[in-house]
Order: C-alpha cells, then sequence, then structure tokens
C-alpha cells in the first residue's frame, strides 16, 4: 500500500518534509500545492513526479488522495486541516495545530467524529537521544524528576521577518513562545509530565515586531518537578539547550538547533558506582535506534506505520493541543502578572483567543 500525499503550502519548511517524505516508500507526494506557481515549481524539481495545483480545492475534491501536509503559515492551519478533516481526508500539520485552544480541541472533535487522522509534528520526539532517555524514563532507571532548565537562544534579524505573516499576531498568531520554543516545551512536559503551573515575563527587545522575541518562563509539573525557560531571538548564534535533573541521573543534551537529541548527550549517574551501568544501558539503547532517520523522517515513517495498521509511536492530536494549551498559559501569566494553573478553563477568553487586545480583559 502507498499513501498519497498532498503538500499543501511551499515555503521552507515544505522543502524539509519532500526530502524526508522521499525517503519512505510508503509515501506517493502526488501533489504539490501553492497560490505562488513559482515557489511550487521550485519545490517540485526534487519531487519530478509531482503534479503542481495552486487551487486547494482541487486537492479536496481529488479522492485519490489520501492525506494531505500542511505546510502553510500558521494563521491557516485551523481552517485548512479543518476544512481536509471534513472532507475525509487524513491531516498532517505543522506546528501550531491552531493559535487557539478552542480551535485545536474543535479539530481533534471532527477528526474523531469523521474517523480521520490528524497528526501534528513534533519531530523533536524522534531525535536519537530523546528516544534513549524515554527508554531509560520508562524503565525506570531516572527516578523520579526533580529540576530542568531549557534554552531556546537563537538569532533572528530583520532579514527573517521580511516575510508578511512572521511577527505579526494575525499572520504568526504569536512570537518565540509559539513559534520557536514550542519543541523545546513539548520535550519538556514528554519527560518531566504535564505543565501544572506556569508564571512567566515576556518581551519584545531584539526585533520591531509585534509579538515577543524573548521570554522567561519558570513552570511546575503534576510529579511537583520545577522547569525554567529562557528563550531570545537576540543570541550570537543559534544553540538549543536541555538540562534535566532526575532522582538518579542528571542529563544535558547538546545544543543543535533545530535537532537537539541528534547530538550526543551527556548522561551522569548521581552515584558514581552506578556510571558504568547507566552508560551500559545507553550503549544497549543507541544499538536499537535507526541511525540514517532524522526527526522528520522518522515521524512520517510513524505515520505511515499508524496508517496501515502496524505498531507506531505516533504523536497523537491532544500532544498538539497541550502545545496550545501551553502558549495560552503561558501568555496569560505574563499578561496578568499571575501565576496560571493548567488545565485551563476552555470557556475562559485566553482559550478562545489569546492575540492581546486594546484592553486585555484575559479572566479565568
Amino acid at each position: 500500500m502507498t499513501l498519497r500525499l498532498a503538500i499543501l503550502g511551499c515555503g521552507g519548511i515544505a522543502a524539509t518534509h519532500l526530502q524526508s517524505l522521499t525517503e519512505l516508500s510508503d509515501f506517493n507526494v502526488s501533489y504539490i500545492c501553492d497560490i505562488d506557481d513559482e515557489k511550487a515549481n521550485d519545490l517540485a524539481i526534487n519531487s519530478p513526479g509531482s503534479q503542481i495545483e495552486n487551487n486547494m480545492d482541487m486537492i479536496i475534491t481529488n479522492k485519490e488522495i489520501d492525506i494531505v501536509d500542511i505546510c502553510l503559515p500558521p494563521h491557516l492551519h485551523f481552517y485548512t486541516a479543518l476544512k481536509f478533516l471534513k472532507a475525509g481526508k487524513h491531516v498532517i500539520c505543522e506546528k501550531p495545530l491552531s493559535t487557539s485552544v478552542n480551535e485545536a480541541q474543535k479539530l481533534i472533535d471532527v477528526s474523531n467524529s469523521m474517523n480521520k487522522n490528524l497528526y501534528p509534528v513534533f519531530q523533536y520526539r524522534y531525535g536519537k537521544h530523546i528516544l534513549i532517555l524515554k527508554d531509560l524514563i520508562s524503565k525506570g532507571k531516572t527516578g523520579k524528576p526533580i529540576v530542568a532548565s531549557s534554552e531556546v537562544h537563537w538569532n533572528r534579524n530583520e532579514e527573517y521577518y521580511n516575510v508578511p505573516w512572521r511577527g505579526s499576531w494575525e499572520g504568526e498568531g504569536g512570537g518565540v513562545i509559539l513559534s520557536h520554543a514550542i519543541h523545546s516545551h513539548d520535550l519538556l512536559s514528554y519527560f518531566f509530565g504535564n505543565i501544572k503551573s506556569v508564571s512567566a515575563n515576556i518581551s519584545t527587545l531584539v526585533n520591531q515586531i509585534e509579538t515577543e522575541d524573548c521570554a522567561s518562563i519558570a513552570m511546575t509539573t503534576e510529579f511537583g518537578a520545577l522547569i525554567t525557560s529562557s528563550i531570545t531571538l537576540g543570541a550570537a548564534n543559534d544553540t538549543t539547550r536541555l538540562k534535566l535533573v532526575f532522582e538518579k541521573i542528571s542529563v544535558e543534551s547538546g545544543n543543535n538547533p533545530y535537532a537537539p537529541g541528534e547530538d550526543e548527550w551527556i548522561y551522569t549517574a548521581r552515584d558514581p558506582n552506578k556510571q558504568n551501568e547507566l552508560d551500559n544501558l545507553i550503549f544497549e539503547a543507541k544499538k536499537n535506534i535507526l541511525q540514517d532517520h532524522n526527526g522528520f523522517t522518522s515521524f512520517f515513517q510513524e505515520v505511515a506505520n499508524h496508517l496501515m495498521g502496524k505498531k507506531s509511536n505516533i504523536i497523537k492530536p491532544e500532544d498538539g493541543l497541550k502545545s496550545i494549551e501551553l502558549v495560552a498559559a503561558i501568555y496569560h501569566a505574563a499578561r496578568t502578572e499571575c501565576k496560571v494553573y493548567l488545565p485551563l478553563d476552555t470557556n475562559s477568553l485566553i482559550c478562545k483567543d489569546w492575540k492581546p487586545k486594546k484592553k486585555l480583559s484575559y479572566l479565568l
């Protein structure tokens, strides 16, 4: 069985998706769709068998297409995903699923009612050391989580924001909280458990944009662990780093900005006498991981496995919803200067729309 797929949107991330999709025999990229014919043609060069389409409605009515891969600007994600789910297509959607908690929940509800799958893209989860650490956690080798820190220190300047939708609330839907640190925050909850409370400071200190480009966040988890997150787009270079302290071991990631799980990590046993045992566990875990697959390729492979009824390690749409809820909580905490508790009340204004108003009236 080959899954017939259409890529919607031909920006930079679409090229990364296409490269991974063409590595897998389970997918046939049948269509590449963008209203900009030049962009579509440029992308299609790397997929000779793909047809070019500039009308998304033609993809909706095409019964040959099994699944669509949404690589459009963030403000188009929700309505595009909703339209294709209702049309009976499976949907892969780049982050974020939506720029509203309630909209993200609606996508899940429609996905369930139509019996069609919704796959949020969190490719970091398939990095080599992400899988190793998750395996250690599942086997009880780490002990309880205690504290963690995340650094997303990137360099984004005027040239980066010279794209109409970037840096605006209507186009991008948010700043560093939504567009740059969402993957690292997902990993923190993936390792440490659900986030239960948030305090935050956000600011625009680097670029002349509407949305925030710096943030400092404190979080607690359902297990009582403490997490800090430092984010800026004003660094000299791009680095992403995680440091995680568990009861039995401490872990430090590499600095790869876009695939932190691919660099070599440092695992240190709290009891020095158990370091050799820990090293052996990691050595054995590495042997079971496909070294030639990057995060995106592994993500698409798991989607294919799931659709074909094979054993799979997919990312559930509820995880995408959880990431959106955390974004909303961070914005609410920063604007009210109060600690915010999760889960949020879905009847609150912040769950409907977190875009700032002239008079902020967000009340939980």
